[in-house]
Parts: C-alpha cells; sequence; structure tokens
C-alpha cells in the first residue's frame, strides 16, 4: 500500500497540478486543495505547506546520520498543525478514520451509537463531498 507522500507524487507524474488532501481533526474533517508541486517543494526541504490561513502540512522530516549529515526525506505520511493532524489523499479513509474515533469516544462516554449513526455524525459536520440527509 502506498503512503501519502507516494500517492501524491504519483499524481504529479501523471499530470496533475493541483489536488484534494482531507485533514481530520478528531470527529470531522476538512477538505483542501493544494498545489502538488510546492507541497512536494516544501516538504522535499523540510519546510511547511501552507493553506490559505487554514492549515499547516508538513512531512516526517529529513533522515540523518550521527553527524547530522542528510541522508534523504522521510517518506511516510504527512501531519497538518500543531496537534498533528492526520492528512489523507482518499476522503472515505479519512471518514472511516473520523467515524471510528467518534464511535469509540462516544462509547467511552457511555453513549453508545451505531457505526452508521457515527458516519452519518461525521460527513454531516465535515467539509466534504456529500451530506447525509
Amino acid at each position: 500500500m502506498l503512503n501519502t507522500l507516494q500517492i501524491i507524487e504519483n499524481k504529479m507524474s501523471e499530470g496533475f497540478e493541483t489536488m484534494y488532501l482531507y485533514i481530520e481533526d478528531s470527529t470531522d474533517y476538512d477538505t483542501v486543495t493544494v498545489n502538488i508541486k510546492k507541497l512536494l517543494q516544501a516538504i522535499a526541504i523540510d519546510e511547511e505547506y501552507f493553506v490559505n490561513e487554514d492549515y499547516t502540512i508538513y512531512g516526517m522530516g529529513i533522515n540523518t546520520d550521527r553527524d547530522n549529515n542528510k541522508l534523504g526525506l522521510c517518506k511516510g505520511d504527512l501531519f497538518s498543525n500543531a496537534a498533528m493532524l492526520n492528512v489523507f489523499t482518499d476522503e472515505e479513509e479519512c471518514i472511516k478514520h473520523c467515524t471510528n474515533y467518534l464511535w469509540e469516544l462516544r462509547e467511552e462516554e457511555g453513549d453508545i451509537i451505531s457505526l452508521t449513526e457515527a458516519r452519518k455524525e461525521v460527513v454531516n459536520n465535515s467539509n466534504g463531498s456529500f451530506k447525509y440527509s
């Protein structure tokens, strides 16, 4: 399975200039559009990529040896903001992540809901591509 960074790199190789990313915030998520080339350039030099004034996206950093010589980019997932929010390239994966978190949170609080109810709440409270009526 490809990680987030690999999927973004593949989109650039396929000729895409922009793409949607989905940023989870525990029990909901936001959809943002990124310039793929600018995002990858920022990640490659271990800088943050800014999305409007709402989010910063960053990678796992640069691998170094004991003498602090740079060995290459950590090829892993991307995160957003100081809270290390997960960044997804697939909306459905993001929905599942938020749904499971909400379901577990409610269960801990003694408020048992079904996964279907949790999914509906996540989707309706998020800035995604669809809503439940």
